[in-house]
């Protein structure tokens, strides 16, 4: 999965809870690995620092164009 600053990404939600949707801002490396600070669309004053190989779950977030 490619992703790049301003993707919109949306969780899959379990249980039939409405899916939230998120904006990638910014990327940040710790400790040499890679990481995405992603918003909520709805609230974009709370910010989440998440790895890309969360990202990448396909059965956890999918990329929303």
């Amino acid at each position: 999965m490619e992703l790049f600053i301003d993707n919109v990404l949306e969780k899959i939600s379990e249980g039939g809870f409405e899916p939230k949707r998120f904006k990638i801002t910014r990327l940040k490396t710790i400790s040499g690995l890679i990481h995405a600070v992603i918003v909520d669309i709805k609230d974009e004053q709370s910010e989440m620092l998440v790895a890309l190989s969360v990202l990448e779950d396909k059965s956890k977030y999918k990329i929303i164009k």
